[in-house]
């Protein structure tokens, strides 16, 4: 695994430049993060959920790139952080797109990630199967 490259590291920057000036108040508020152990800070912490949910690596993949990084920790550790993320994510983006995002929040429109994988036998000149998962 090689290590990221500068630019991803100056595009984070920017990134976290657009956000509320209140994410990281409203980071600690929601529950999101709530100790400092393996990651360090909300920003570490949104680096995760950019990975998993932005350039959609595994969870696996996380994992390796945090321990590569910082200090080893597992895809499980992982996917529980992530999943205590979900309503600092939705304050976050109603901060920043106000209204419009009402019907997101309050259930009338949801969110499903998709994910598809191919499964191919020794020798395979194709996909034998398709396999798919739903995220609601």
């Amino acid at each position: 695994m090689s290590l990221p490259s500068v630019n991803s590291d100056s595009a984070f920057k920017s990134f976290v430049q657009e956000l509320p000036p209140n994410y990281w108040d409203l980071a600690h508020e929601f529950k999101a993060f709530c100790r400092t152990r393996k990651i360090k800070s909300v920003e570490q912490l949104l680096g995760l959920v950019l990975q998993y949910c932005g350039i959609d690596l595994v969870l696996r993949e996380v994992a390796g790139n945090f321990t590569l990084l910082e200090e080893r920790i597992s895809d499980t550790a992982v996917h529980n952080r992530l999943k205590a993320c979900v309503p600092w994510i939705k304050a976050v983006l109603q901060e920043m797109m106000g209204t419009s995002i009402g019907p997101l929040t309050e259930g009338n429109l949801r969110f499903v990630v998709v994910d598809g994988s191919t499964v191919q036998g020794p020798g395979a000149q194709g996909t034998w199967y398709r396999l798919h998962i739903a995220q609601v």
